[in-house]
């Protein structure tokens, strides 16, 4: 019995020791410095618990000094690139891979500080560089939209936009000229509807003579509505003519 629970602890430690050593060995594939030193303190504590097992106590001790060596130049080297990623940022997505190395060192004795204010550094060009992106957007519309007018007021739309506005006024021959002025085949239509208003609108007062002449233009622009009241209006005189 005793023999039996000697080999189980001595399969016990066996195994602790191989997980230990198999980390202590591992470290040389790992790229990111902390998880390498979280590898070899993870490794010096398990041979702790083995205390005198075999050569344990010795590698106890290479793991602590290899962890400590590798905190320190994990830390200046990671430190470093964010420098360098800083100074030769220009985005601000450079901006930001910078702060992210800096993070990583913040909590790590003698770089603490000095990555805290090169993260607040980095914080305030990008709020620099997102208030230049906000006002460059701003200018790009303003340009834009100055020059959509130029042009715009340089080509036939101008003259049709300002017409059709006047026809919704109710200001037909000003309409009509703006509709001359862009010379643009759509406005026939258009303009076949302000000779009909303008006709309907003498007819109302009374001049059927006038508005005969402003319906037979409206007529010959296509306006269906002109041609049925042209008609309507001739019988009406026709028959005006046979009482007088």
């Amino acid at each position: 019995m005793a023999e039996e629970l000697f080999k189980k602890k001595i399969s016990r430690e066996e195994k602790i020791y191989r997980e230990a050593r198999d980390l202590q060995e591992a470290v040389s594939c790992v790229l990111r410095f902390e998880n390498e030193v979280a590898a070899l303190r993870s490794a010096a504590r398990k041979f702790q618990k083995l205390e005198d097992y075999k050569d344990a106590r010795i590698r106890m001790e290479e793991c602590r000094a290899a962890a400590a060596k590798a905190a320190e130049r994990g830390a200046r080297k990671v430190f470093e690139e964010a420098v360098r990623r800083e100074e030769q940022a220009k985005y601000k997505s450079d901006y930001v891979d910078a702060i992210t190395e800096f993070r990583r060192v913040s909590k790590r004795g003698e770089y603490a500080q000095e990555a805290k204010k090169h993260i607040s550094v980095c914080r305030q060009k990008i709020a620099r560089l997102e208030s230049f992106a906000v006002w460059r957007r701003r200018l790009t519309f303003l340009a834009i939209l100055a020059a959509s007018i130029f042009l715009f007021t340089r080509t036939p739309f101008y003259p049709f936009a300002k017409g059709y506005v006047h026809q919704q006024m109710g200001e037909y021959e000003i309409a009509l000229m703006n509709y001359r002025q862009c010379s643009l085949s759509w406005t026939k239509e258009l303009s076949g509807v302000c000779y009909y208003e303008m006709g309907m609108e003498k007819l109302q007062q009374g001049n059927q003579e006038e508005a005969m002449r402003l319906l037979r233009k409206a007529k010959k622009k296509g306006n269906s509505k002109a041609k049925k009241e042209i008609r309507r209006l001739r019988q009406e005189m026709d028959v005006d003519g046979q009482f007088q």
